[in-house]
């Protein structure tokens, strides 16, 4: 009896310590900072106000980490997930539960933006107008301090935005935008689809350096979508003042052809920097084409589904007088019409600096280079001494 009463209580003690071994297995999610720079603090759950955080610090569920307007910090979970914070935001750590397939992080974004790493298993964000959810790889959430819009672009995965009146899944190169809640009809906007700029790729590279090979896959297919002329055109007057009319092609849009929008004719850009072009809609287009012409008939085009567009003036080196006209094309893919061609003018670029050994990019002699790295005008390794005749040339 006493045998049987002694088995009973070891079978009890062992039950209770393996208990006691799969809950320290099973630790809370939390957080360790790093990279901080700028203003960043932090509170934990329970705490009574913010504290400047420090580095190595770590943050637990529920607790919260807010950037002033220079402020950025890196937070590692424990979890195996990166996420960093940028500027003037507010993030709460608040779940990581097991579920099939992996864990899955639950956090908050008040105000702000903040990249999401995956290590595996998912995210969900949630925003003040809806949830953004990534399974396995690069997400980014912002939320708009004034609209409460919420801006999401999935460099590589499978994402999901929803809010009450629907949601989409999107991927590699997608964005997505949740708008707020209509405050006079109370009605929600439903969430569409649309790709990544270009700009919407280099933020990812600016803000994590592990993004680097994801930004140049992205990068070099934007690149190989440009479809070289055979010849030049020549910068006659009659091309360069040519009328709606006499550039539209089923005529469907007839004389009520869209006009450019900026920069203006005859506007002088600077010669370095980020210059927006934008034009009116053209009723009936699903697609716009913008030309460039240099002065001497070279031409570059760029296809878009928006009605604006926004490239470095750096991708122009050479100084002089420039075109630029806008094509609409139809869903059954016949032209409609396109814009008269406006003219600007920029200065000469400034020949790119010759990179230093702690920059650790090899030099322009050092590389043989490929058309297509010579042509992505952000491979500064090989677009270096580039001229801008052989830009046109080879790339557009």
């Amino acid at each position: 009896m006493k045998k049987n009463t002694l088995l009973s209580v070891l079978l009890t003690l062992m039950i209770l310590a393996a208990g006691c071994q799969r809950q320290e297995e099973s630790s809370p999610l939390s957080a360790a900072l790093s990279e901080l720079s700028g203003a960043v603090n932090m509170k934990q759950a329970g705490a009574e106000a913010f504290a400047p955080a420090t580095a190595a610090a770590t943050l637990d569920v529920n607790g919260q980490v807010q950037t002033g307007d220079d402020g950025r910090v890196r937070l590692d979970l424990s979890s195996g997930t990166i996420i960093r914070i940028a500027p003037s935001s507010l993030f709460t750590l608040l779940s990581n539960d097991e579920v099939e397939g992996g864990l899955a992080t639950k956090i908050k974004l008040e105000v702000g933006k903040i990249f999401v790493i995956l290590s595996g298993g998912s995210a969900d964000v949630e925003t003040p107008s809806g949830v953004a959810s990534v399974r396995g790889s690069y997400m980014k959430v912002e939320v708009d301090p004034e609209t409460l819009d919420i801006y999401i672009t999935c460099l590589e995965g499978d994402c999901t935005a929803g809010n009450p009146a629907g949601s989409v899944s999107f991927t590699n190169g997608e964005k997505v935008i949740l708008f707020h809640r209509d405050p006079v009809t109370g009605n929600w906007t439903v969430p569409t689809v649309e790709p990544m700029t270009p700009e919407e790729f280099r933020e990812w590279l600016d803000n994590n350096p592990e993004a680097r090979e994801l930004f140049e896959q992205a990068m070099a297919t934007v690149t190989a979508q440009a479809q070289p002329s055979e010849t030049a055109i020549p910068t006659s007057t009659a091309t360069l003042t040519a009328t709606p009319e006499s550039t539209s092609g089923s005529g469907a849009a007839g004389s009520t052809c869209f006009t450019t929008i900026q920069p203006e004719t005859g506007a002088s850009l600077p010669k370095q920097g980020r210059v927006d072009f934008a034009w009116e809609e053209q009723n009936g287009a699903v697609l716009y084409v913008v030309t460039f012409v240099n002065e001497n008939g070279y031409r570059a085009a760029v296809e878009t589904t928006n009605t604006s567009t926004a490239w470095f003036i750096e991708i122009f080196p050479a100084g002089g007088q420039y075109s630029w006209f806008v094509t609409a094309y139809g869903a059954d893919g016949n032209e409609l019409c396109s814009t008269s061609p406006v003219t600007f003018s920029k200065p000469q670029g400034d020949p790119t600096p010759k990179p230093t050994q702690e920059d650790q990019v090899p030099s322009t002699e050092e590389v043989a280079c490929t058309i297509e790295q010579k042509c992505d005008y952000l491979n500064e390794a090989c677009f270096v001494g580039f001229e801008s005749q052989e830009y046109f040339e080879l790339c557009d």
